[in-house]
Formats: structure tokens, C-alpha cells, sequence
């Protein structure tokens, strides 16, 4: 058979190397409609490595999101030495809200224009739209590296309210809050009309137009959530994920939770407000708002995160991270300074599972023309955050070509 036309999209990590690896998605066709090649490098690298040391190996591995990585791992060592009480847990806090507001606002002004259809304004080109990215984020207190983390903070929900939305933070949050079903639609339409509109309406308003707009690419989330939570059930989910991680090979690539694969990511907190997830657009709607709510005065409370020793010299760890939840399991030799064996759980895994929600979405589009079939792809990839590069190949019109010649 002919070899499929591949589709290349534009990603932050399309220039990291190999090892990263990437994943393609089959706009149609039946399951599996996603394959990947991302390699499992923590249970390679990491044995025999300095305990100490952990935390930035694996903030080296995972470089998009080295703060999480780094800020679980140190908790995944210190339960395994049953240590979290020398932890600085509201330090940490600061620095995880730090981390992913940074992650959150470089996918809405870096990614979004390079990645989403039709999200780059007509006659502006590349070179222009990525300079206009960087000088907006340049202006942003998050990168002033010579601020304290409370001076940046502080300083954010005002430059966002003038940068992203023309209009308070809280006003914003508000308005959506009350109705986060068709509020967001409403205001990014009506502003996005305006002579010079905001730029987080105007990326939004691009998704409701043309071919496969994103708020009829459908995609629901699946119960039961991941666990993220401190109580009995939640403690109980989280040990037989790490026994998982441990004993089922490949587990770490294609995950489950009692027979089934949610998605984690910004929808999956803030309690409900977020409303029906059931499409890309809600979520969009739902990164934007989390970067809004991380802005604002509850923000330090928005990413839960905790740590659990399961026995002697072994520890698990979690973190919810702008593209979900993340589990660190950590096996520590008997002196407690080596690291014996390490597991990695990303968002990544859980989000782009072969048969998981964005995977079930893209075999929804075969009835779709072909054209159509690719910007839904790209749509629904973006909303739901790869780490990675990611490429879109068409399966149904490489079935077309039939045979190649022998």
C-alpha cells in the first residue's frame, strides 16, 4: 500500500532531539488512531544515580516541564526516605504556581498561533507572528528573573489584563464562572469583532470558524478521574498505579485506571467550574481560564500535589502540572542515597493513549472530508497538549491509493 501523506505540525519540542521522540495521529480510521514513539529513559538512566541528584536528572529528561518534574521527583525521594517534613511544601507551592502559569501562558501566545488553524491573522507571516510572541512574552512579569517569585505573581493578573483579555482578571473568571457552557463563546465573538481585539479572544474566536470548528469536534471526558487527592480512595488509586508502574510492562506507555483512561489536564480541577467537557473548544476555554485562575488570589491553591511513603526506601509522588497529573514512583537502596529504580507517569501518556479520548475522537472523524479530517486533528491534538512533536497522517485517504506496485 502507498505510504501515507504525513502532515507535519509546527511544536515547541520539533527541534529537541531524538530522544524526546514524538506521536502521530490518524485523522480516521479505527482504533488504534495513535502511535508513538516517545522512550521510556527513566528506568534506564536512573538506577544507580545519586538520590540527591534525582530531581534534576529527570528535570533534564522532561525540559518542557522540568519544574514539575523536578518538584515531584524531590518528593518521590524524600517519601521514600520518609523525610517529607524537612520538605518547604509552601515554597515548593510558590514555585509549582511559578511553573505553570509560565507553561500555561507560552502554550496560549507561543503555541496557539503557530499550531491552531486559521489562529494567525491573514498577510501576517511566520517571521512577523513569532516576533509578535516574543516580545509579548518578553513583557511579561513571569520572565523577570531578577523579581522574586511573590513580585511576579503580583504582578501578573495586571498584564494579563491588559496583554491577553481587555479586562479584569477577575471580571474575566466571573463572567465564565457563571456560565461556562456559552459565556467564553459569547465574549470571544463579540470581541474578537472589535478594531484591535484582545488577543486571548481573537485566538479563541479562530476555533468557531470554518471547517471543523472546535467547539463540534467532540470529545468527552471519561470517569473516573485520575486521583489527585489526599483522602482514602485517592491514596488506594494512587498505590495501584505505582504497583502498576512497577509490575505491568509497558503500563508507563498505555496506562489504565480500573479498566479505563480518563484524560488529565487544566478541566480536570477547579471542582466542576469548568463545566461540560465534552469538546476541544471547552478545551481551550479551560487552559485559558486555568492561567486566569493561577493569576489570581486563590491561585496558590489550584495545583494539588502530595506525597506518600509506600514502604522502607520506597516512595510515590504527584503533581497536577499545566498538561495534568504527573506520578513519580522511587525505589531507594537500603542506605537511602541510591536510586535502585524510578517510574515516570506523564499527562502525555494518559492524553494521547492509543485508545484513550483524543484517540477515540480522531476515529469520530472518517465520515468527514479529508480536508476537514486533518484541521480537526490538528484542533483536537493542540487542545489536548502533547509534550512532544506530533505529526497528522491521513489513514483513509492512503486506503484510497490501494496497493503500490509491486
Amino acid at each position: 500500500m502507498s505510504s501515507p501523506a504525513v502532515t507535519p505540525v509546527a511544536s515547541p519540542s520539533a527541534d529537541m532531539a531524538d530522544l524526546a521522540g514524538a506521536v502521530r495521529l490518524s485523522a480516521g480510521g479505527r482504533l488504534p488512531t495513535i502511535a508513538s514513539s516517545r522512550p521510556e529513559l527513566t528506568p534506564r538512566l536512573a538506577p544507580g544515580k545519586s538520590a540527591d541528584q534525582l530531581p534534576e536528572l529527570l528535570a533534564a529528561l522532561h525540559s518542557l516541564c522540568s519544574q514539575a518534574h523536578r518538584l515531584t521527583a524531590r518528593r518521590a525521594v524524600a517519601a521514600a526516605r520518609d523525610r517529607l517534613t524537612d520538605l518547604d511544601l509552601s515554597a515548593e507551592a510558590q514555585a509549582l504556581r511559578l511553573a505553570t502559569a509560565r507553561d500555561q501562558l507560552l502554550r496560549i501566545v507561543h503555541d496557539w498561533p503557530r499550531q491552531l488553524p486559521g489562529a494567525t491573522p491573514r498577510g501576517l507571516s511566520d517571521a512577523a507572528r513569532d516576533a509578535a510572541s516574543a516580545l509579548l512574552l518578553r513583557s511579561c512579569p513571569l520572565w523577570r528573573n531578577e523579581w522574586t517569585a511573590e513580585e511576579r505573581l503580583a504582578d501578573l493578573p495586571d498584564w494579563l489584563a491588559h496583554a491577553l483579555l481587555g479586562q479584569p482578571v477577575a471580571q474575566w473568571l466571573e463572567a465564565h464562572d457563571a456560565d461556562p457552557q456559552r459565556w467564553a463563546m459569547t465574549w470571544a465573538r463579540d470581541q474578537a469583532a472589535a478594531a484591535k481585539p484582545p488577543l486571548m479572544a481573537r485566538l479563541l474566536a479562530s476555533q468557531l470558524d470554518g471547517p471543523a470548528p472546535a467547539d463540534a469536534l467532540i470529545a468527552p471526558a471519561i470517569t473516573p478521574a485520575l486521583p489527585a487527592s489526599d483522602d482514602a480512595a485517592g491514596q488506594a488509586q494512587l498505590r495501584r498505579l505505582g504497583a502498576c508502574l512497577v509490575s505491568e510492562p509497558g503500563f508507563w506507555a498505555a496506562p489504565h485506571l480500573n479498566g479505563a483512561i480518563p484524560d488529565t489536564g487544566p478541566w480536570s480541577r477547579h471542582h466542576g467550574a469548568q463545566g461540560n467537557i465534552d469538546s476541544a473548544w471547552a478545551r481551550l476555554v479551560a487552559r485559558a481560564a486555568d492561567l486566569l485562575r493561577l493569576a489570581g488570589p486563590e491561585g496558590g491553591q489550584c495545583l494539588n500535589r502530595g506525597a506518600r511513603t509506600l514502604s522502607p526506601g520506597e516512595g510515590i509522588a504527584w503533581t497536577e502540572m499545566a498538561r495534568g497529573l504527573l506520578i513519580h514512583w522511587v525505589k531507594l537502596d537500603a542506605t537511602g542515597q541510591t536510586v535502585e529504580a524510578c517510574r515516570v507517569l506523564a499527562p502525555t501518556e494518559w492524553n494521547f493513549h492509543p485508545r484513550g479520548v483524543l484517540a477515540q475522537a480522531l476515529a469520530g472523524l472518517s465520515a468527514r472530508p479529508a480536508e476537514e479530517r486533518r484541521l480537526a486533528a490538528q484542533r483536537l491534538a493542540v487542545a489536548f497538549d502533547p509534550c512532544v512533536a506530533f505529526s497528522i497522517v491521513d489513514r483513509l485517504d492512503a486506503a484510497k491509493e490501494g496497493p503500490a506496485d509491486a
